[in-house]
């Protein structure tokens, strides 16, 4: 009884005021892909204290990766594997850490070790400043989720307006299989929460720094 005489309160209520729902607004133009991208995605991080250091030459990528490595103390690093070697950094990408502890994939015990994680963005998105990256083969979720200090390479060729080109993204990376990539993350600056009263806490589930690196070249 009490249920009927609920939902019939509720259908008179909406039959004395119908529901009306306004006309969503026009998405905004996307952000044109150009000669400024660059500054619009440094302009997009600097609130989140990410610095976009960029690269027009490999030589100038790797003495890049050697000031993160100074700046940070780094002594050990994770990192993928042919994704990062087929950038033509001078000596391979491992000269520019030089005297580094490198730890390899496989166990989380080890690579929480790494105080700095190396990834390529396959996308980065202007509108937002944030960073897809794929996991697969050789290119372990890890490197950019446990060591305190992450470190994303991103392409020119990654530059893409907003998030409405993902879909596609994903379609480029799926399995021979036909499934999509066990993991995507956006990284959209490091990692932040302020759950409790309101405090800004950073590397509570993710890394508490995070540089970026423009490729300023084709890759």
């Amino acid at each position: 009884m009490s249920r009927a005489e609920i939902l019939a309160t509720l259908r008179n209520g909406l039959a004395a005021s119908p529901l009306e729902v306004e006309t969503a607004p026009e998405r905004p133009a996307s952000l044109p892909v150009g000669p400024d991208s660059w500054d619009v995605l440094t302009a997009v991080l600097e609130p989140l204290d990410v610095r976009v250091r960029l690269a027009r030459t490999p030589a100038e990528a790797a003495r890049h990766v050697a000031d993160i490595v100074r700046e940070r103390g780094a002594k050990s690093y994770t990192r993928w594997e042919a994704a990062l070697d087929v950038l033509g950094l001078p000596g391979g990408f491992d000269a520019a850490l030089s005297g580094l502890e490198r730890l390899e994939p496989g166990c989380c015990n080890e690579l929480a070790r790494a105080d700095l994680g190396f990834v390529l963005a396959q996308a980065v998105l202007l509108e937002s400043g944030s960073m897809a990256v794929v996991a697969a083969p050789g290119q372990h979720r890890s490197a950019s989720l446990l060591p305190p200090a992450s470190v994303v390479l991103a392409p020119k060729s990654a530059l893409l307006p907003d998030v409405s080109h993902l879909p596609a993204l994903l379609e480029r990376h799926r399995l021979p299989t036909g499934e999509l990539p066990a993991c995507l993350n956006l990284i959209t600056g490091p990692s932040s929460t302020a759950d409790i009263e309101l405090v800004l806490v950073r590397g509570v589930h993710g890394p508490g720094t995070l540089d970026v690196i423009g490729l300023d070249w084709d890759v």
